[in-house]
């Protein structure tokens, strides 16, 4: 029987740590946290249940646009259930002494991240006001609790019926519903492995057509949502992920939902395959070779959305591997960040990448035969981004000349490496990676090197998340391409813009938590 938030409010640490989320306490928080696990024997799974069902209330949004002065305007993504999950799946790749680190840097997070609705209004504290400038004072009064949780709900009779119905309530915004019926679907444990599946399809789905010109977008936030749901639920158990579900349930409901680009695609692929294109998971089993992908890149980067559904159209037809156009298009995701210089635009390289590293996430770990609407989803948000920033032309060839790390021992690159990123020397860290990766040497220590280091910023999850999806589209990816993969996560790294206060939990851990 799976456990309910009023259940969860009994463990003896809940009220703690909730008192210390509305305080907006964060070592406080991760202290709590730390606590649970080291001197309680607890699980990072057990604890995790706890902290997410404290938090859950307080993270909710009404909206994902708000109007100013007659103007759309952007209303952020709660980003702490994000957190939380590429911690988990971040942790295995460190050292043992440094394992709690990224789950810290996770909980430590949290009292930033409350009713984001009114922080970007000036009316509450948080990470979002101080982004925006705003110096907001303590205020006397909690965060809005946006979304209530509900009780389980059915509606149909069989699985088919209840999936269908809760899909229809997600597309249609009903929240309450939506999430209603999700928990009662989770709760059954013969519907979990469907329900997994349809919550990423569904936030795979929902990406507008463009980012180009627009203010308010979602930028695939919908899909890493449903990703960091499932697998937290994986993490901390179904039976105990309540809170999880409280976090991230209600959102994916939440509008504005933008549906108009799958529509489309689904239009395309009516017309060229007669069955939708829905045999071609079977039947496609040749992967591209390496011209074709180094080709396909570069329509990536450099086409208009007709040459490049065009060209993903004819591989299909071709018997070209859907695997093998995942891992392409994860290649032309990795050029966005590889090929920007600038650090406020790393947000728009960021984006695709890890959506693209949940699309094929799905697609490996998917049956579906909808996968091929999906690479047209993909594919159209690194294009997107590119011809947005017009990203045609690799730079990191001609930074890569200007430095000279030849014959340099591998275990001194990596210290250098550490020291680049933390100095945010975007070309001197590309380099520096690179020649390690040319090397030869260990993958491994340069993983966990890349690891620590991401763990040692406060900045929201983003740093933590890239660098988790570059590892795992290196570990599965089969083009020739995938050692670029590794020099994302360091270029992101280096390349993206801290907020104040970004090593003060890496600091805490390395004096208080270390050593426990």
């Amino acid at each position: 029987m799976p456990l309910d938030l009023a259940t969860l409010r009994n463990d003896k640490a809940f009220d703690a740590l909730t008192s210390a989320i509305l305080d907006r306490d964060q070592p406080r928080t991760a202290d709590l946290f730390h606590k649970m696990v080291t001197a309680e024997g607890r699980s990072v799974g057990e604890a995790l249940s706890v902290v997410t069902a404290a938090e859950a209330p307080f993270v909710q949004v009404p909206n994902h646009i708000n109007v100013k002065d007659g103007q759309v305007v952007l209303v952020n993504n709660d980003h702490t259930i994000l957190g939380l999950r590429t911690s988990a799946d971040l942790t295995p790749y460190l050292p043992d002494r440094y394992k709690l680190l990224p789950m810290l840097q996770s909980v430590w997070y949290i009292p930033a991240g409350l009713d984001i609705w009114n922080q970007l209004l000036g009316k509450y504290p948080g990470r979002y006001a101080t982004m925006k400038g705003m110096n907001v004072p303590p205020p006397d009064y909690g965060p809005v609790v946006w979304n209530q949780d509900v009780a389980p709900l059915r509606e149909g009779g069989t699985l088919d019926e209840r999936l269908a119905a809760h899909m229809l309530a997600t597309m249609g915004g009903e929240v309450e519903r939506s999430y209603g019926m999700f928990l009662d679907l989770a709760a059954d444990p013969e519907a979990r492995d469907r329900l997994r599946d349809q919550m990423l399809f569904l936030g795979l789905i929902d990406v507008q057509d463009t980012i180009v010109g627009r203010k308010a977008r979602n930028t695939g936030h919908k899909a890493l949502r449903a990703r960091a749901i499932v697998g937290l639920a994986d993490f901390v158990g179904w039976e105990r992920a309540h809170g999880v579900f409280y976090t991230g349930v209600p959102d994916m409901a939440v509008g504005p939902l933008y549906y108009s680009l799958y529509d489309y695609i689904c239009v395309l692929l009516t017309n060229a395959f007669p069955d939708l294109g829905k045999s071609l998971v079977q039947s496609n089993q040749t992967p591209l070779s390496p011209r074709e992908v180094e080709a396909f890149v570069d329509i990536l980067m450099t086409g208009d959305q007709d040459s490049v559904f065009g060209q993903l159209t004819e591989h299909l037809k071709n018997g070209k591997s859907i695997r093998s156009l995942g891992d392409t298009i994860q290649i032309g995701a990795g050029e966005l960040i590889l090929r920007n210089t600038i650090p406020r635009s790393f947000t728009d390289g960021q984006h695709p990448y890890d959506y693209c590293n949940t699309g094929n996430f799905w697609l490996r770990t998917s049956n579906s035969p909808y996968q091929p609407r999906i690479l047209y989803m993909m594919a159209n948000f690194v294009n997107d981004s590119a011809r947005h920033n017009k990203w045609s032309k690799s730079v990191i060839e001609g930074e890569l000349a200007s430095f000279d790390f030849a014959n340099r021992d591998p275990a001194s690159l990596l210290v250098e490496l550490d020291e680049a990123i933390l100095a945010f020397d975007i070309a001197r860290s590309t380099a520096v990676a690179s020649a390690y990766l040319a090397s030869g040497a260990d993958r491994k220590a340069y993983m966990a090197t890349v690891a620590l280091t991401a763990c040692k910023f406060q900045d929201d999850p983003h740093n933590q998340k890239i660098t988790h999806s570059s590892f795992q589209e290196y570990e599965h990816n089969s083009t020739h391409l995938k050692d670029r993969l590794l020099l994302v996560a360091v270029r992101q790294l280096a390349g993206w813009p801290k907020m104040p206060g970004e090593r003060d939990c890496y600091a805490r851990f390395t004096k208080e938590w270390i050593e426990h």
